[in-house]
């Protein structure tokens, strides 16, 4: 038999449950309907502090309804989400997937997300500090959406990632210096390439000569290229099974760019047969890594050469001619600014006392300084 309290919203014996139960108002549904909520003690005076700290929550419209959802469970679906909604290409999604893994296999995973803390946060943060700064960057991004998403979704009140104690820190792995060809490495890489007859030279050249990715050269159409311009539209990438597929689209949106033809850029195409509806038919990767390879034993040019280091070479050719980082940017498809000069920062401080020159030389024919 139930006994009821009056005064402080219900409150009664269950004895299906041997518990005291209070049950409050905290609003409306979306179908209008009262939106009912219970609370369980082992006494009267114990369920009638929850039902009154409830109440008083609702009042100040800090009350939120218990959930058992994982840190994981909204990550894993943010991820989801934007796979659905076309918003990454498959590449971008396998390493979102590696990211959320990390998350995955961690205490902080596992949590609720209404019992996370800055604490929990910044210990879980300090425990992987063994991997890059990019990967670490992504876990801090990927963990800022989730719990943004937690807030819009009334699981929590304070997001404790934006608290002082749970910033990013920074990560132990010693950074990778950019791998490019010196110039003299490129002239001798160019010079031996001119004697080749395959379409793996122009494949190079174009990385060389464009900064293009190497996935972006071989998903072009002949219909990409006009008189003025080469219409990066796609690339290859992989699919969920790791399989290389050609992608609707690039990797981000800036990623989608043109890039004007100059004289260089139109003898490289002039010299393309053809004979598809591709420049690069049937050409993987792989394909290109195993030429390379070869090609390195037999000419010499360095002693390890990766096709991404032509991509490479042509960024560090372009901040050693002085060209502005934001067109670099553009040309080379970065979604921020940030990017380049995160990958590229080993190479500009080779040039920072040249700025000074510069700098000193600007005050000397404009007579600025002390007389």
């Amino acid at each position: 038999m139930a006994k009821r309290g009056n005064g402080e919203g219900t409150i009664y014996f269950s004895e299906k449950l041997n518990k005291w139960v209070g049950q409050f108002t905290a609003g409306r549904k979306a179908d209008g309907r009262l939106d009912r909520k219970s609370v369980y003690g082992n006494t009267r005076k114990e369920v009638k502090e929850k039902v009154t700290k409830a109440l008083s929550e609702v009042q100040t419209n800090t009350f939120i309804d218990k959930t058992d959802i994982t840190v994981y469970d909204i990550s894993k679906e943010i991820i989801e989400d934007k796979k659905n909604s076309n918003q990454i290409g498959s590449s971008t999604y396998n390493r979102a997937k590696y990211t959320l893994k990390i998350i995955e296999d961690s205490t902080l995973g596992s949590t609720p997300i209404q019992k996370i803390s800055a604490k929990d946060i910044k210990n879980f943060l300090n425990d992987n500090t063994d991997y890059s700064e990019s990967t670490l960057k992504k876990i801090y991004q990927l963990l800022g959406q989730t719990f943004k998403r937690a807030i819009e979704r009334n699981y929590i009140i304070k997001n404790p990632i934006t608290f002082e104690e749970a910033r990013k820190p920074k990560s132990s792995k010693k950074s990778i210096k950019v791998e490019a060809l010196t110039v003299d490495e490129e002239k001798k890489l160019i010079s031996a390439l001119l004697h080749e007859k395959t379409l793996y030279k122009h494949i190079i050249l174009l990385m060389l000569f464009t900064g293009m990715r190497l996935g972006e050269v071989l998903a072009l159409k002949w219909d990409c290229i006009t008189d003025d311009f080469i219409d990066i539209q796609q690339s290859l990438t992989r699919d969920e099974d790791g399989k290389v597929v050609l992608g609707e689209d690039t990797k981000t949106e800036t990623s989608l760019r043109q890039i004007p033809i100059n004289n260089i850029l139109k003898k490289i195409i002039s010299e393309i047969p053809c004979s598809d509806e591709f420049l690069f038919p049937n050409i993987t990767p792989r394909n290109v890594q195993d030429f390379t390879n070869k090609f390195n034993a037999t000419n010499c040019i360095k002693n390890h050469i990766h096709p991404h280091m032509f991509r490479h070479t042509y960024a560090t050719r372009c901040i050693e001619a002085g060209i502005n980082i934001k067109v670099l940017q553009k040309k080379l498809g970065h979604k921020n600014i940030q990017t380049t000069l995160d990958t590229y920062a080993s190479v500009f401080d080779k040039f920072e006392g040249q700025e000074d020159d510069k700098l000193l030389k600007y005050f000397e024919e404009n007579k600025i300084g002390l007389h």
